[in-house]
């Protein structure tokens, strides 16, 4: 090799190991890597650095969604890095993800010198700022520099680019590093390159700067203002939709500030806080049911919301909100979710600050509900009650094992601490649908674009990066989307559990008014249903894991217990009714009608 190609190859060398080790000293404790022939070096010195765990994914789809997998779980930045060419392009749904969900995310994309761009040369697209606003912020690092200030100016790229991550608007951030045959790093052999890898050591031992995140909390002002609104409603309520694991603890302050108020709670399971509220006596787990009833919307119109979170995955909760012209405040950390446009107010803040001084205000005001706000909590609670015992009775008419019984019965048998992944489409309305017993285990859920990509890939990472016992609940569909995803579940060495709802397709389509066009035509059906009819006992074979398919809630309740003690990846394959989610649904609100009407005569 020629001195000047072995010089090159030592300073790539050189400026990947200023890269991966500034990545790991801003804080990135994990990445997970693609192969490639571009990324060589890249990938070569993320091995080499001390305290980095590298992750090997063969698919760059699920190698995104497996990260995010992870940082949704421990609540740390992790990066992604992948070759030239298509390689990055497979990122782009974890990445939008990532953005909508405020998970931080670096994203390390290997590129082709630039004198290969628009030349016809293999595997080389167009990257720059290939994801577009789709980021928080994109970095070209370009080709190595060897000057000191080319140096010092790739490790303050790296370290703001971790930084950016974090905040204060948190998500993904691509950097775009270029390298030039020949890519397999060198040693030094020379007084030159041997002072280049003396002062890149010297640039690593140097205490990073320091990006420190202030803590933003609403003035007492806004919060004396929002309190000044809610105390004296007549039909007020409080609504927890989707929040991090770490928003868990919200649960007593606002457990005190619903008494104060008199507001029931209506809280998904994607809130953190669903169960651990269940047995507050203003608690209404049942509510997606009275909201999807329109005669109790009508009757039980509210007229003030306090909002917490995501937008709700209860398709009843907007024409509840929307049409009786509810004053709604919503508090928020990052984005306020308010597609409908009709909020009174957004108070962006740390949500546990933002309580204690809502609380703080409340109590100021020291003023106890009035009788129409008690009165309108206990119809909530009461016809949620009611929707519970019509619930119980449907599904045990069911022929077959139904599906709510199915989840509720997995609900039952995970033990403290689990983390829990529920899928999106089905299996996340069916938890707030049948369970309604406290669960002491941290939700997992992928609600920032709500797509069902990545589901399997993202449940492995979440138990990488915790340790913790893992079950994913998603359905037959969402499964063959992410069937690479299995691959990955082989490096599990703690429990995880993919249990599968095989209902013979896109079920949650039934529960939608399209239902109505193809129902008495299974041609038509298979478009929207895409009934996968697959062995998946071939599946766990081929990835070698556990397999079990129960076939009574029994049966169910032991094969979870078993796979959550097992040290490895289970595939619990759960066939359910394929209509027993839409027929209990239709007898459940058809009864619940009859009674309201009986109720209100």
């Amino acid at each position: 090799m020629a001195a000047g190609a072995r010089d090159d190859a030592h300073l790539l060398g050189e400026w990947a190991r200023l890269l991966f080790g500034t990545l790991h000293a801003a804080g990135v404790t994990d990445i997970f890597i693609s192969p490639g022939s571009r990324s060589t070096p890249f990938t070569w010195q993320a091995l080499k650095t001390p305290g980095l765990n590298c992750h090997a994914i063969i698919d760059e789809r699920c190698a995104a969604f497996a990260a995010l997998g992870f940082v949704r779980a421990t609540g740390r930045p992790a990066a992604i890095l992948c070759t030239s060419g298509t390689a990055p392009a497979h990122y782009f749904p974890a990445i939008v993800e990532a953005a909508l969900a405020f998970l931080p995310l670096l994203v390390i994309t290997a590129d082709r010198p630039f004198e290969l761009q628009h030349s016809g040369a293999p595997q080389s697209i167009d990257q720059v700022k290939l994801y577009g606003d789709h980021v928080r912020r994109y970095f070209e690092l370009g080709l190595p520099d060897a000057a000191q200030s080319g140096l010092i100016g790739l490790s303050r790229a790296v370290t703001h680019a971790v930084a950016i991550s974090q905040g204060p608007l948190p998500g993904p951030v691509h950097l775009n590093v270029r390298a030039r045959k020949p890519l397999e790093p060198l040693p030094a052999t020379g007084d030159e390159q041997t002072a280049l890898s003396t002062r890149v050591s010297a640039l690593l031992a140097v205490p990073l700067t320091r990006h420190v995140l202030a803590q933003t909390s609403p003035a007492p002002e806004v919060m004396r203002e929002i309190a000044r609104a809610l105390a004296p409603a007549h039909a007020g309520a409080i609504v927890l939709g989707p929040l991090s694991p770490k928003h868990k603890a919200l649960a007593r302050p606002l457990a005190h500030l619903a008494t104060a108020l008199g507001f029931p709670i209506l809280a998904e399971a994607a809130s953190q806080m669903r169960f651990e509220l269940c047995e507050h006596p203003l608690a209404c787990p049942a509510f997606p049911w009275l909201l999807a009833s329109a005669p109790f919307r009508r009757s039980y119109a509210p007229d003030m919301l306090l909002c917490l979170g995501g937008v709700p995955t209860c398709s009843g909760f907007e024409p509840w909100a929307q049409e009786f012209g509810a004053s709604r405040y919503l508090l928020s950390e990052h984005e306020g979710a308010d597609p409908l446009g009709t909020a009174r107010m957004i108070a962006y803040g740390d949500l546990a600050a933002s309580l204690d001084l809502l609380q703080r205000e409340i109590e100021s005001i020291n003023r106890p509900p009035r009788a129409q706000q008690r009165a309108f909590a206990t119809s909530l609670v009461e016809g949620g009650r009611l929707c519970q015992r019509l619930i119980r009775r449907e599904m045990a008419s069911e022929p077959a094992l139904a599906e709510g019984t199915a989840v509720a019965c997995i609900a039952e048998a995970l033990p403290t601490g689990t983390q829990w992944v529920l899928g999106n489409s089905l299996p996340i309305r069916d938890v707030d649908a049948y369970v309604f017993s406290n669960c002491n285990v941290v939700i997992l859920s992928q609600r920032g674009a709500n797509g069902i990509d990545g589901l399997v890939s993202g449940a492995v990472g979440s138990a990488l990066g915790t340790q913790a016992p893992t079950l994913l609940l998603l359905g037959d569909v969402s499964l063959l989307h992410d069937i690479g995803g299995l691959a990955l579940a082989r490096v599990v060495h703690t429990p995880l559990v993919v249990a599968v709802l095989d209902n013979d397709g896109g079920r949650i389509f039934d529960q939608l008014p399209v239902h109505g066009l193809y129902a008495a035509d299974a041609a038509l059906a298979a478009f929207w249903r895409t009934p996968p009819r697959c062995s998946l006992e071939h599946a766990a074979l081929l990835f070698d894991l556990h397999y079990s398919s129960p076939a009574t809630e029994a049966e169910l309740s032991a094969a979870t217990r078993e796979a959550l003690r097992t040290n490895s990846a289970t595939l619990l394959h759960v066939r359910v009714g394929p209509g027993s989610a839409h027929n209990v649904r239709e007898r459940v609100l058809s009864g619940f009608a009859s009674s309201f009407r009986n109720l209100n005569e």
